[in-house]
């Protein structure tokens, strides 16, 4: 059986742009017969050794190992997801063992945005290294191509493939109902810059409200101080982890989906709202957003308060919102994440 390993440093049950991918690109290869194999830490944003070592996921076998461990086997092709977002034994033990001559799988890498940042001498090596040793890097846009061809990695190396959404995303009923908010998703930390929108939203008469799993305990601390400050407690709710029903939910009713990131690969949440017909706000700080949202046709790009409130000026005519959305439907038709990984699979293959 053709056997595939995916290897991260985190894994579900924590939930970031990251671990869903693997989670789901996983989850549609197991429906095509191939073996899959999550190789993790035990560790969640917050605590190491948290997690259980064993268990099976939708038909995936999820193991998850201490900071080092033993290469017992030989999968038909190796899968590295965002080895050097954050430094740790983990990043380095795991890719160097692997890269190693006497293991003769060939080696694929996602970087997950890590080719595009300067993350100090150190990862800059691994990254580099990483660049030099694998046999394919994966792209999630072409603007994430350019950006690492930039950087001085080899452009005969790399495949645009984007990423994917999830089924539900496309087959949940939609949520009927308005409610005058903004919806902020994703995880709690400095580059996702909760704090721009919450900065505008002292001057707007809209509603925010945050979504996503807490990574930084100090910037949720931050975020909370601020909302105090500003005096904006029955402006701005933070909901914490949500089901993936209520997420949809609050998408659905929602004014608009807003991300101000400082730096994304790709910007998932963006396209599964895109896939709810919902309109979309995003930071032109991370460029690859300004790919995806075209200003004023399928969202808005904003780069300040003045831009924002301008943005949800314009939402609040329910023609505009209607036109957004439809153009937003029209645009992700092809986003089903089992056209995503036929793509990823025919990839392994070309390498066997």
């Amino acid at each position: 059986m053709y056997k595939v390993w995916m290897l991260t440093p985190l894994f579900l049950p924590v939930r970031g742009g990251t671990e869903v991918h693997v989670f789901n690109l996983s989850r549609e290869l197991v429906k095509m017969s191939i073996d899959v194999e999550v190789h993790t830490t035990r560790d969640t944003y917050t605590e190491r050794e948290k997690l259980i070592p064993f268990e099976i996921m939708d038909g995936i076998k999820v193991v998850r190992h201490k900071r080092t461990w033993i290469y017992r086997d030989s999968p038909s092709v190796l899968h590295f997801h965002n080895l050097g977002r954050k430094f740790s034994t983990w990043n380095l033990y795991t890719f160097l063992f692997f890269s190693l001559p006497s293991v003769e799988a060939p080696l694929v890498m996602t970087p997950h945005h890590i080719f595009v940042s300067d993350q100090g001498r150190v990862i800059n090596w691994l990254k580099r290294n990483i660049g030099k040793r694998v046999d394919k890097l994966i792209a999630v846009s072409e603007w994430e191509k350019e950006e690492m061809i930039n950087l001085g990695y080899d452009g005969s190396k790399i495949v645009v493939i984007p990423n994917g959404v999830d089924d539900m995303a496309f087959n949940y009923p939609k949520s009927e109902g308005f409610e005058d908010y903004l919806l902020y998703i994703g995880r709690i930390s400095p580059e996702k810059n909760q704090l721009f929108a919450i900065e505008c939203i002292k001057n707007l008469n809209v509603k925010l409200i945050l979504i996503g799993q807490v990574r930084d305990k100090d910037y949720l601390e931050k975020i909370m101080t601020r909302v105090s400050e500003l005096g904006l407690e029955d402006k701005v709710r933070y909901l914490g982890v949500v089901t993936e029903e209520e997420k949809y939910s609050l998408m659905d009713k929602s004014l608009a989906v807003i991300l101000t990131s400082d730096i994304e690969a790709e910007g998932i949440v963006i396209k599964e709202a895109m896939v709810r017909g919902v309109p979309v706000i995003v930071g032109n700080k991370a460029k690859v957003l300004s790919t995806i949202v075209k200003d004023g046709v399928n969202g808005f790009v904003i780069s300040s308060c003045q831009d924002l409130k301008d943005a949800v000026e314009k939402l609040r005519d329910p023609k505009v919102r209607k036109e957004i959305g439809e153009n937003n439907i029209s645009i992700s038709r092809e986003w089903r994440w089992r056209n995503v990984s036929l793509k990823v699979l025919e990839l392994y293959k070309s390498l066997s």
